[in-house]
C-alpha cells in the first residue's frame, strides 16, 4: 500500500493527544494540513480513523489497532535516535526510568546519585508510577527500561526480567496506641484491628491480597494510601496497622513503633530491572544497569 509515512506520523500526533489543534502545535503545522492529511490517510487506507465531533476527537476500533502499531514504530525510532545521540559523546543524553515511588526513596536514590556524579549532563528522566504502569510504559517503548517489584501476577515474556535485589515486607504497629499488638503471632489476630495497606493497583496490594487469601482470609484494611511513607505516619499516629518494606522500618527513628512477628511470615520479595525484548537499551541505560548490577543481589 503506497501511504507516505508522514501520514503516519500526523496520524501518531492526533492520536497521542485526541487533538487536530494540539498535534498541529507539536507538529509546528497548521490544523488545516493535520485535518487534510488524515482525511488523506483514510482514504489510502479505506477505512474510518477518528470519531470526530465539535468538542472532542476519539479513535475508531480500527484506529486504535493502527494507533498501537504506529506508536511502537514511533518508538522504536525514537530509541535509535537516542541511541545515536548517546554514542557520539557519554557526556549527554537522557536516562527514561520508571519505578514507584518506595522504589525510588529505599532503593534508587543512592544510585541516582552515584550516576549523577558520574554523568553530570545526563538527563534522569523518572516516570512515577505503579509497578503496572511502568510495565506497559517499558513494553510500548515509553521508557528505556523501569525497576519493578517481584512477585508481579505475570510479567510479559516480551519484556527482559533481570532481579536486583531482594527484601521482606514487614507489619508495624505503635504500641502506644496498640498494646494488645505485642501478642499478635498469627494473621487470624489482624482481623481484629485496623490495617493500613497501599491501593489496590500497586503490585504490594496484590501481593497481600494473594497472602491473605493462601490462608483463608480477606485483606479489607482499614486504610488504602498512595505511599509507604503515609502509611508509616498513620502507624506513627495510631490509626492503625500497617504494611511496609523492612528498609522503611530501619530508616524509621520512633521507639514506639515495632514489627510483629507473624507465624505466617510473608514471603521474600524482589526488586527487579525491566527492558523491552524489542529495543536496544540507550547507553546511559546500560551504563546505569551496570551501576545496579555492580550490588546485584545472589
Amino acid at each position: 500500500m503506497d501511504v507516505n509515512l508522514e501520514l503516519y506520523k500526523i496520524f501518531y500526533y492526533v492520536a497521542k493527544n485526541l487533538s487536530f489543534t494540539k498535534a498541529a502545535e507539536e507538529l509546528f503545522v497548521t490544523q488545516s494540513s493535520v485535518s487534510q492529511s488524515m482525511a488523506q490517510l483514510e482514504k489510502k487506507l479505506d477505512i474510518v480513523l477518528f470519531h470526530r465531533t465539535n468538542r472532542r476527537v476519539s479513535l475508531t476500533h480500527e484506529g486504535e489497532m493502527l494507533f498501537s502499531h504506529v506508536s511502537q514504530a514511533i518508538n522504536i525510532i525514537k530509541s535509535g535516535e537516542r541511541i545515536l545521540e548517546n554514542t557520539k559523546v557519554l557526556e549527554y543524553g537522557e536516562l527514561k526510568l520508571g519505578a514507584s515511588d518506595t522504589i525510588c526513596k529505599y532503593f534508587l536514590l543512592p544510585y541516582f546519585s552515584q550516576f549523577h556524579r558520574i554523568y553530570p549532563k545526563i538527563r534522569i528522566n523518572i516516570t512515577n508510577q505503579p509497578s503496572i504502569r511502568t510495565i506497559e510504559s517499558v513494553r510500548k517503548g515509553e521508557l528505556d527500561f523501569g525497576i519493578i517489584n517481584l512477585p508481579y501476577d505475570s510479567v510479559p515474556n516480551d519484556l527482559n526480567v533481570e532481579v536486583l535485589s531482594n527484601f521482606t515486607e514487614v507489619l508495624i504497629t505503635n504500641r502506644c496506641f496498640f498494646k494488645g499488638t505485642e501478642g499478635i503471632t498469627s494473621i487470624q489476630q489482624l482481623m481484629d484491628y485496623p490495617l493500613i495497606t497501599l491501593t489496590k493497583e500497586t503490585s504490594t496490594r496484590r501481593y497481600l491480597d494473594s497472602y491473605f487469601q493462601k490462608h483463608q482470609l480477606t485483606l479489607e484494611p482499614e486504610f488504602e494510601l498512595e505511599s509507604i511513607d503515609l502509611i508509616m505516619e498513620l502507624v506513627q499516629i495510631g490509626l492503625g496497622i500497617g504494611f511496609v518494606i523492612d528498609a522503611a522500618v530501619a530508616a524509621l527513628k520512633n521507639e514506639d513503633v515495632s514489627i510483629i512477628n507473624l507465624k505466617e511470615p510473608l514471603p521474600t520479595r524482589s526488586i527487579a530491572f525491566i527492558s523491552n525484548k524489542k529495543l536496544p537499551l540507550s547507553i546511559p541505560a546500560q551504563e546505569f544497569l551496570e551501576l545496579l548490577s555492580t550490588n546485584k543481589a545472589d
